[in-house]
């Protein structure tokens, strides 16, 4: 803990040292990817235009550039000119993250903001980051720098790159980051590890955010190569829940979502690149759980590389789930200052400059984090009693679970339960979230909630990040519907999802991440 708080103090010294800006040059550009445009007709052999913004120092620094690739969400666009600076520690991950470009920009690093194929200027159409289009594409913007800019390199020759972005602009660097050896480091943010999985967990519609990504694509922010269209004609139809409900397409759309990113990989058999990492999650995200980066902290580990996780408590909210946006913190570190200071330290051999990032670092709910080499693994284990949940029930109905914490424990991880579904009305598919209840008031914790179709099955409930106190009671919350799992128009009833008929009953066992050593960090 010394030696967080006075790396930090340097930091904060060195950062006060800065000039308060910096003029740069800004540039944007188009190359042609070798990889061809489906979309382009008779011109389809001269590749994929991809576009993008090239941000730099007016003065090279010595050594040469390092690089730093730089991509937007599912929809959005590249940066095109630089924005304002990153000055409101309060503020969530999403509305900083952008702003890290100009500090970046002002410690001499050329910065790639691009567009991605089937989003904004750049050509082709989505397919849903598939190694061989868009991450392709990435690789070609890689060659087109090496040939254009003086970039700085290492001892081993190997030119100082790294990646930033979150969401979609996370996906990317994970695959990126095991197809390119010139990828020195990267910082994979609120992103996934099995994409099929994020959006139907055991099968079932994620449908809040399943019908944020077909309005993207409604709306013209992304051109569908295929693996959109089937989801978004099939997701708002009455009746639906299920993946499986797209019939012939339900197979060819979970092999290639799959297939898309790190899950992909793993599978496949290809061993993991070294590389150094900063995975960034969090555990309020009700997109990509906690668990997601866990898996993808895991894999990048396994390449030998230096790997640390730290996982803050908002990423994607649901605002109908009654969420909001909170500060980018792990306990005392600032996540935006731990990536400059990853990068500066992984990209420009400034250590001592650079705030110390912890190995892993889960920010808790009462503002401090759980620190330590791993998560908490889910060991402590506790029944739940049978329990029915009827249809159009208005609140959840919390079943405590029999558990002694210790005073001051905390939990910090994936719990896991073993559960048997019996449908009593609609899809009979239970809805299942960790909560505690404090002083008379049902929390949800770190508002997850997973599906358990019918049937006996063991699961992985969402990543849980809290502190418990003493009087509150463990146990779990049983929803009927859930406003994750319901697709619905701007105003009125939903119109499809695991709506207000689902009834079930569910009995089984859960273990729970809990560590009784919670000193506050």
């Amino acid at each position: 803990m010394k030696t967080l708080i006075h790396a930090i103090a340097l930091c904060a010294a060195a950062c006060m040292a800065l000039p308060a800006a910096h003029a740069a040059t800004v540039q944007q550009h188009a190359l042609q990817s070798t990889v061809p445009d489906p979309l382009a007709g008779a011109d389809a052999a001269r590749g994929t235009k991809v576009a993008f913004t090239l941000f730099l120092p007016d003065a090279k620094p010595e050594g040469g550039y390092p690089l730093v690739l730089h991509a937007s969400g599912f929809g959005l666009g590249r940066l095109r000119e630089l924005p304002p600076r990153d000055t409101d520690p309060g503020a969530s991950y999403w509305s900083r993250v952008d702003r890290l470009v100009p500090t970046l920009v002002e410690r001499g690093y050329a910065v790639i903001s691009f567009d991605h194929r089937g989003h904004g200027d750049s050509g082709g159409d989505s397919r849903i980051m598939d190694p061989q289009a868009e991450i392709a594409d990435i690789r070609g913007l890689i060659d087109w720098a090496e040939r254009e800019l003086p970039l700085r390199k290492g001892a081993d020759g190997r030119p100082r790159i790294g990646s930033i972005g979150g969401s979609y602009g996370g996906g990317y660097q994970m695959q990126l980051a095991q197809l390119e050896p010139r990828i020195a480091t990267a910082i994979p943010s609120m992103t996934w590890y099995d994409l099929q999985h994020s959006l139907a967990p055991q099968g079932v519609l994620k449908q809040g955010f399943v019908q944020f990504e077909c309005f993207m694509a409604q709306r013209g922010k992304v051109r569908d190569g295929g693996l959109l269209r089937p989801l978004c004609e099939t997701a708002p139809k009455p009746g639906a829940w299920a993946w499986n409900d797209m019939g012939a397409d339900a197979r060819r759309l979970r092999d290639a979502y799959q297939a898309h990113g790190p899950s992909g990989l793993s599978w496949s058999g290809q061993p993991s690149h070294r590389v150094d990492a900063l995975v960034v999650q969090a555990s309020e995200d009700v997109l990509f759980d906690m668990d997601e980066g866990l898996r993808n902290w895991r894999q990048l580990k396994a390449g030998g590389g230096d790997v640390r996780l730290m996982v803050l408590r908002s990423g994607h909210v649901n605002p109908r789930a009654g969420q909001r946006d909170k500060p980018a913190r792990c306990g005392s570190v600032d996540a935006m200052d731990a990536m400059l200071g990853w990068l500066d330290a992984k990209l420009r051999d400034i250590e001592p400059s650079a705030p110390s990032v912890p190995r892993l670092c889960i920010a808790l709910d009462d503002g401090t984090a759980f620190e330590g080499t791993a998560p908490v693994a889910a060991q402590f284990g506790a029944a739940l009693a049978l329990t029915e949940v009827r249809a159009g029930s208005p609140a959840p109905v919390f079943v405590p679970l029999p558990t002694d914490a210790p005073r001051g424990a905390v939990l910090a991880g994936v719990p896991e339960a073993e559960l048997d579904v019996r449908a009593a009305g609609g899809p009979g598919v239970a809805l299942v979230g960790l909560a505690l209840r404090r002083n008379g008031e049902l929390m949800l914790l770190s508002d997850q909630v997973v599906p358990a179709p019918p049937g006996r099955q063991r699961i992985a409930l969402g990543g849980v990040a809290a502190r418990l106190r003493p009087g509150d009671e463990l146990g779990v919350a049983l929803f009927s519907t859930h406003a994750q799992y319901v697709w619905a128009p701007a105003s009125g009833a939903p119109v499809a999802g695991i709506t207000g008929d689902n009834a079930y009953a569910v009995s089984g066992r859960v273990w729970l991440p809990l560590a009784a050593d919670g000193a506050a960090r």
